[in-house]
């Protein structure tokens, strides 16, 4: 297993998204890069009610345009993954997730991906209520 480490300048570059992300009103139920199993990248996978809401296409176009604003080489369109807030991914960082720290999660799957390695962003109290209901 070659488990490439997730740098400090990802993690930053990640959490500067999410901050211009929700500074245009995007929801973000829930944010963590993953290094999938047979993957040698970490991959972005944002959760977000918006998927529903405007459609995968339409809530591509903001994060891609947030992207280009951010102007960060730690963090490119090809590394998100967007997905809606109820799919297992979403889930499972909800409720391994923490609202006041980031969380290492170091389990096997997360929802029902083979994982090597996670890294949760801290969580909103709206994830956390939606992921209980």
């Amino acid at each position: 297993m070659d488990n490439t480490p997730l740098v400090d300048q990802q993690k930053d570059a990640g959490a500067q998204l999410l901050e211009r992300l929700r500074s245009v009103d995007f929801d973000v139920t829930v944010a963590v890069w993953v290094l999938v199993t047979n993957e040698r990248q970490w991959r972005l996978y944002i959760a977000s009610a918006d998927v529903t809401r405007i459609g995968l296409a339409a809530a591509f176009r903001v994060v891609n345009i947030e992207i280009g604003k951010l102007n960060n080489p730690w963090v490119q369109n090809s590394d998100v993954r967007l997905i809606g807030g109820s799919e297992s991914v979403a889930v499972a960082a909800v409720r391994n997730g923490s609202e006041r720290f980031a969380t290492n999660f170091g389990g096997r799957t997360l929802g029902e991906v083979i994982i090597d390695d996670a890294y949760i962003y801290p969580l909103s109290g709206a994830s956390i209520h939606e992921a209980s209901c």
